[in-house]
């Protein structure tokens, strides 16, 4: 590393090198000045690094003011959340009721969370434009490839009528040659972009790091507002890229008869959409519903399932309204029963199963399984498994779907996956040593999940809405949530608990003296009919009263 002045000795005319470099006032020092640094009192406590460590960036934050001559940042206006010189508080604030000063205002900026969402959309950002990378360096592997393949069979066709298509092999590999290099360009063209926007985050990661670990408050809260267009500006790039990412394949249409070959064929490009998709992060902020008062339902016991040496925990109805139960016994099976509650059919499972999910407006369901860290999927119209997926950790967890992803309860986390089970990210449950063994959505996009006694509510970019337990810490097992937000939660041993949208308790929906074993539930899509199973072959059927 090139040696590096002391800055206050420059001052002073003075060539000393620097051995240390303060991250609070971001400048180098000597051995000398060190010493001075760390004697005076208002300096003591700054963060001193070795100046090897010394970042690229050493202007970690800007603190003035570009519009006003540099002027420092020294305001700070919550009702426009700006920062604000004082030329901007006499221009733009003054008739603002919430401004402070930014030493005040900082307090607390590392877990304010304007810094956690800037340094949760830089990493965002950075694992977007890394998959866009790797998405469009497959699609130049395969384009080579499938150039390979239509190059072959270029060559059998024309082993046809060798002297009558010479011409043509020569004008149509040319034209193979100009897709090829059109789709290259257009790929290469991208990855520089990405690139460019993955230099510029990752500039922007280095100072959210350093200043996580060693600036102030005040630069943290700094950090978070001044680069907040920057951050904008990149998250609106990345998605300008995923709006516009298409993949290509090359094709070879060939001439069937050698008598009316006027060429060998053409070759074809077929665009399709990335399966690369960038959520910007507001638009993934979904909130409460707004629940206007009405009658709630009340149900009564019809019947039960006939059923004989189960164990049935997972559970879930289908378009159709037909029941899908899952039988962890042993191996494990699927059970379906009609809309009459008769029993149809049964898929037997690959691993023991835990819980289930189906995938809407498809006839596919999701496993998870007991022991093993795996997702099934279950093929209803073929009835059987298709496939299995690995995901670490997702044993006895559960299993949520909509028409994009599939949410899986794994150790202290829920795990966002697209349709195929490939992993888009997670978010933290409040516990990182359990696994939410069962999952529920609502129209809004909120994820319900219980571990255990707890039963929380979180929103799909991680926010945590509220947690419920019972007095008693009561163990809480299967979760469904109605068209209205209302919370059904099945406690053991103490019924069906119904929670309101903002998680406050409401009632006991179900209270049978007798019978307090309940573990799973769900319903049908208007909610008329409630299903619940005791863990065994006791599957009953109740009906709205």
């Amino acid at each position: 590393m090139e040696k590096v002045k002391c800055e206050p000795c420059k001052i002073r005319d003075r060539n000393n090198v620097s051995i240390h470099w303060c991250v609070i006032c971001e400048e180098a020092l000597c051995s000398d000045c060190t010493e001075n640094h760390r004697s005076m009192k208002m300096l003591r406590h700054h963060e001193l690094i070795d100046i090897s460590k010394m970042p690229a960036h050493t202007l970690i934050v800007e603190h003035s003011c570009l519009k006003h001559g540099k002027m420092p940042f020294e305001y700070f206006c919550i009702d426009h959340d700006v920062l604000s010189c004082k030329e901007c508080l006499a221009e733009n604030h003054r008739s603002c009721q919430k401004v402070m000063s930014v030493d005040i205002a900082c307090k607390g900026a590392k877990q304010s969370q304007s810094f956690i969402d800037a340094t949760e959309l830089v990493d965002h950002v950075l694992e977007t434009t890394h998959t866009i990378g790797k998405d469009e360096k497959s699609c130049i592997e395969n384009v080579v490839k499938e150039v390979k393949s239509v190059k072959t069979a270029v060559k059998i066709v024309k082993e046809d009528a060798i002297r009558h298509i010479e011409a043509l092999e020569k004008s149509l590999l040319h034209d193979l040659d100009l897709k090829k290099d059109e789709i290259i360009q257009k790929s290469k063209t991208t990855i520089n972009e990405t690139e460019d926007i993955e230099k510029k985050t990752k500039d922007k990661k280095d100072i959210f790091d350093l200043v996580d670990k060693h600036g102030s408050e005040k630069q943290a809260f700094i950090a978070a507002h001044a680069y907040k267009q920057d951050l904008t500006d990149l998250e609106k790039r990345v998605a300008g890229i995923t709006e516009k990412l298409t993949r290509f394949r090359i094709s070879l249409n060939p001439e069937k008869s050698l008598e009316s070959i006027k060429s060998l064929g053409s070759i074809e490009l077929s665009e399709i959409q990335s399966a690369v998709k960038f959520v910007q992060k507001k638009k993934c902020q979904s909130q409460m519903p707004i629940v206007q008062p009405h009658s709630l339902p009340n149900f009564v016991f019809k019947r039960d399932l006939d059923i004989k040496n189960a164990a049935i925990y997972g559970m879930t109805i289908n378009d159709n309204n037909e029941v899908i139960l899952v039988d962890n016994n042993q191996c494990g099976r699927i059970l379906v029963y009609d809309v009459n509650d008769n029993y149809k059919f049964q898929i037997d499972t690959k691993h023991q199963p835990w819980d289930i999910a189906l995938i809407p407006g498809k006839n596919i369901g999701v496993l998870t399984s007991e022991q093993e860290e795996v997702l099934q999927f279950v093929a209803f119209d073929q009835k059987k498994i298709s496939r299995t997926v690995s995901v670490k950790e997702s044993n006895r967890g559960g299993v949520a779907a909509t028409h994009k992803n599939i949410f899986a309860g794994t150790k202290g986390n829920i795990n966002i996956l697209d349709l195929e089970g490939r992993f888009i990210r997670s978010v933290k449950t409040k516990n990182k040593n359990e696994t939410p063994w069962f999952i529920s959505l609502d129209k809004s996009g909120n994820i319900f999940y219980t571990e255990r006694t707890v039963m929380g509510c979180i929103r799909n970019d991680g926010t945590f809405v509220y947690t419920y337990s019972t007095p008693n810490k009561d163990s809480m097992w299967k979760i469904a949530v109605d068209n209205n937000g209302y919370v059904y939660i099945v406690v053991f041993q103490n019924g069906i608990c119904r929670l309101k949208p903002d998680g406050t308790f409401l009632d006991i929906v179900i209270k049978d003296e007798h019978v307090f074993q309940y573990v799973g539930i769900c319903f049908t899509s208007n909610f008329s009919k409630m299903i619940l199973s005791q863990g065994n072959s006791m599957v009953s059927v109740f009906g709205q009263n």
